[in-house]
């Protein structure tokens, strides 16, 4: 199932944001940062109203420790698909590592809600609420 939901959310609809999505991840996977950053770059000016592309982006951000640009480009994703389990899942990450518990609890929260089978996510979940709320589930 989570393959099929990647595979769809993988494919624009332009044959053109899908060669320069795909260069992007080529790049992104050889460890160049800029040449991935530059392609994805173009995806979002060519299409933005296509969640991947800002969430493959934020990625890269991320990577980078560019938390604040990753932050952005996750919002902009969770406004066009709410239910990117990738982008929450990645927030919570980032928020954590920030030292927002508060705010990364409540991203695994939201995970979970629609992706409870996330790697990870029940576990951190568990451990915050304890450490933010002081108690288990």
């Amino acid at each position: 199932m989570e393959d099929a939901i990647w595979v769809r959310w993988n494919q624009s609809g332009s044959i053109s944001v899908d060669l320069l999505l795909s260069r992007g991840v080529d790049a992104l996977a050889k460890g160049d940062y800029e040449d991935s950053l530059s392609f994805l770059n173009e995806v979002v000016d060519l299409a933005p109203g296509y969640p991947e592309g800002w969430n493959k982006r934020a990625t890269v951000h991320f990577l980078r420790e560019d938390y604040e640009s990753a932050i952005n480009d996750i919002e902009t994703t969770l406004a066009l698909e709410p239910r990117h389990f990738g982008a929450i899942g990645g927030l919570a990450l980032m928020l954590e590592d920030l030292g927002d518990k508060e705010g990364a609890l409540d991203a695994y929260r939201r995970v979970l809600m629609v992706y409870p089978w996330l790697d990870g996510a029940v576990e951190a979940e568990s451990r915050l609420t304890v450490e933010v709320e002081g108690r288990g589930i």
